[in-house]
């Protein structure tokens, strides 16, 4: 079958087209890449400055004093706890794992600084879930609604007073029945 001068007049054409436009393209994006590269481009057209922007990670504690470990915290001796370097004070985030009897500290040193703990991470007892009795510092001022979260047998919570009393909140061990 003899094919149509016609058509391959037409697919020439065709051909001859798209190597044109794509050819003329061509210059204007290593233009507009080497411009970029040389940070000649306003930020809005810019891919560069788009993907530094996208990419860069500076989470608002870094050269605030905070400890870098946001996840578990740093542990020291029974408990991990976030730092804040810059005013000394300490979060307790969660026990080390396989702590029954967890008495928190209320002052201690770390790396040269010495810290004193604040806080409870709200899900600081909730993680706790080997723990049967749990002693806090007088020196805690926030408890951020952690001990709702406590385990079902957490037998006993002391919160120990600034005037050295333990102030003893009793929980029983809730077990848990299977019908």
């Amino acid at each position: 079958m003899k094919e149509n001068p016609a058509e391959i007049a037409r697919a020439k054409r065709d051909l001859i087209a798209k190597r044109l436009i794509l050819w003329s393209i061509l210059p204007f994006a290593l233009a507009y890449l080497v411009a970029d590269s040389l940070e000649l481009l306003p930020a809005a057209i810019s891919v560069r400055i788009r993907n530094e922007h996208r990419n860069r990670v500076t989470p608002e504690y870094i050269g605030q004093g905070l400890d870098p470990d946001l996840v578990l915290g740093v542990a020291i001796g029974d408990t991990r706890f976030r730092l804040n370097h810059g005013n000394g004070h300490a979060i307790v985030t969660r026990p080390v794992t396989g702590v029954r009897d967890w008495l928190i500290p209320a002052h201690f040193t770390y790396q040269g600084t010495n810290f004193t703990v604040v806080a409870l991470d709200p899900f600081a007892m909730l993680y706790a879930t080997e723990a049967r009795t749990i002693s806090l510092p007088n020196t805690l001022i926030y408890d951020n609604g952690a001990p709702e979260l406590a385990n079902k047998c957490l037998e006993q919570l002391t919160w120990r007073t600034a005037d050295g009393a333990d102030r003893l909140i009793s929980l029983p061990c809730k077990s848990v029945t299977t019908p």
